[in-house]
């Protein structure tokens, strides 16, 4: 193909032209080809999905999750939670030290703390059931949630950040 731009006689052009206008019409006719068979791609795709179960929530879940567990993996996150953690210790022996830790223990039994406590309870109750559709079922995955992290604390060699019952570490 020749440049537009270098100067060429009026017959060549038109006999250019008429190749790039067949070549547009062949090159177009093989994208109007390729969005015919994407679509019949995803509607096949969308009907397997239904086959099998999978929702567009479940599929962002998944997703979600995946992420997370990435963002985990990375030595920024990794290095942001030994922070945070070591602020949480220092904070919590500040807090013991300042005699904070014996009014938090004694607020924590408080009735009118209890009352907070059940009620957020059964909200986030509620919501667990609403997304999953069983309280039984989230249960587990949270339970089986912090026996992997559990596990992996105990293969890196890291202990449980924990809250002592007196508030004082």
């Amino acid at each position: 193909m020749e440049d537009v731009a270098t100067p060429i006689d009026p017959e060549q052009r038109a006999q250019f032209e008429e190749e790039w206008r067949a070549e547009l019409a062949k090159t177009e006719d093989e994208i109007n080809t390729l969005k015919q068979v994407l679509a019949s791609k995803q509607k096949e795709s969308a009907e397997l999905k239904r086959k099998l179960g999978i929702t567009a929530w479940k599929e962002w879940t998944t997703d979600l999750a995946q992420g997370a567990k990435n963002l985990q993996e990375t030595t920024a996150y990794q290095k942001t939670t030994e922070t945070v953690k070591g602020l949480g210790e220092r904070t919590s022996s500040l807090f013991g030290s300042l005699g904070v830790g014996a009014k938090l223990a004694e607020m924590k039994n408080s009735t009118a703390f209890k009352s907070f406590e059940e009620r957020v309870g059964t909200a986030v109750g509620t919501v667990k059931n609403k997304m999953s559709g069983s309280r039984s079922n989230s249960t587990n995955d949270f339970e089986e949630a912090l026996n992997t992290m559990e596990q992996q604390r105990a293969a890196q060699g890291t202990k449980p950040s924990t809250i002592p019952e007196n508030g004082v570490s």
